[in-house]
Order: structure tokens, then sequence, then C-alpha cells
């Protein structure tokens, strides 16, 4: 199973190498992202080796507005992948799992309220994702 962690770039440089400590002891690629644009991006050139496995699992740590962007691109993606079910195609199962950051923006689409490295996520939350529990969403 190919694991990914997600990290925002508002997160402080402490709290960060804490979340690559622990991502490392479960065998996570760590992604650090300054927009939703560049993770994806990142996710895609991790998953496009041709002998990947076709089990994924995601854990991305977003604050309560940019989760709820997130939510629905992955509903578009839910969609995508129920399409490529009805041509016969091959799909690969993503596990999704998401983390809050404590006192985080709860506008629409993040940032308005962003305390720029001064965020961390739920500790308790992280390893709990990062052990495999708290799925979110399985596509």
């Amino acid at each position: 199973m190919k694991r990914i962690l997600l990290l925002p770039f508002c997160l402080s440089r402490q709290v960060q190498n804490i979340a690559k400590t622990a991502a490392a002891e479960e065998e996570y690629t760590v992604v650090v992202a300054r927009s939703t644009a560049k993770a994806l991006a990142e996710v895609r050139r991790h998953t496009k080796c041709p002998d990947a496995d076709p089990h994924m699992r995601i854990v991305g740590v977003v604050c309560l507005g940019r989760a709820k962007k997130v939510w629905a691109a992955l509903v578009v993606m839910k969609v995508w992948q129920w399409m490529k079910r009805l041509l016969c195609r091959r799909v690969r199962t993503i596990e999704l799992a998401w983390v809050p950051v404590l006192d985080g923006s709860r506008s629409l689409f993040g940032r308005r309220q962003c305390h720029i490295g001064q965020n961390e996520p739920d500790r308790e939350k992280l390893r709990r994702a990062l052990q495999g529990h708290d799925t979110y969403m399985r596509l």
C-alpha cells in the first residue's frame, strides 16, 4: 500500500519535523505543499509509477475551511472513479484520512484567519490517522 502524508505550509517547522518523524515510522511519503494544486500534483506524481500498488492511503492535515474545498474535489473524484468502473477500466482504491489543524481557518477556502507558522495539528488524531484508523472516505 502506498502511503502519503500531506502537510500544509502554515505549520511551524517544529511541528512539521515532528509529523515527518511520525510519518517515517509508519513508512509514509511526506509532501509539504504551498497550495492545493501543488499537493494534488505531488500525489499524482507519486501514484503514476507503473508497478504501483493499486491501494493508497492519503492522510491530509488541513483546516476546516480548506477541508470544505477538498471535500468538493473528492466528490468529483468519486464520480470520476464511478465512470471508470462503468467503462471497465482499472480503478485504484484510495483511503483518505483528515487531521484538523487546531485553531485553523474556518472560512470557506481557508487562509482568512490563518496563523502561518503557529498552527499545529491535533497530535492524537495525526497519530491515529498514520496508524490506519479514522478513515474519512474510501474511493
